[in-house]
């Protein structure tokens, strides 16, 4: 018995190493905003590429620091999250002027992106 124990305590170990890990990627829209004093602490300034998040993935603060991947029409950043962006719907992020210029012209004002934590 507790062999049996044994090999099945292996196999599900083994199982969970050799699974792929999921990767969430999420649509939503993208914005830009003003720099300054970000939710998660610290000031920002707008050369920083840098994001806030909408409330659901802000998720009180436990995403500060975390990096997301950002993809439009073909290009990709790298931004950090610093702060909560509290009027975003979900799935919706608010960039750092010089991160959303990477993607687009400010001028467009609001895109429709990809991302996931990286």
């Amino acid at each position: 018995m507790a062999f049996r124990q044994y090999l099945f305590l292996c196999m599900f170990a083994a199982l969970s190493i050799l699974s792929p890990s999921v990767s969430a990627i999420n649509n939503g829209l993208a914005t830009w905003y003003y720099d300054g004093i970000g939710a998660c602490g610290g000031w920002n300034v707008n050369t920083d590429f840098i994001v806030a998040l909408n409330p659901i993935d802000y998720a009180g603060g436990t995403k500060c620091g975390k990096k997301i991947k950002v993809n439009y029409q073909g290009k990709s950043i790298i931004v950090q999250v610093v702060d909560l962006c509290p009027s975003c719907g979900w799935k919706a992020i608010d960039l750092s002027q010089s991160a959303f210029q990477a993607l687009a012209p400010l001028s467009q004002g609001i895109i429709q992106i990809s991302w996931d934590y990286i």
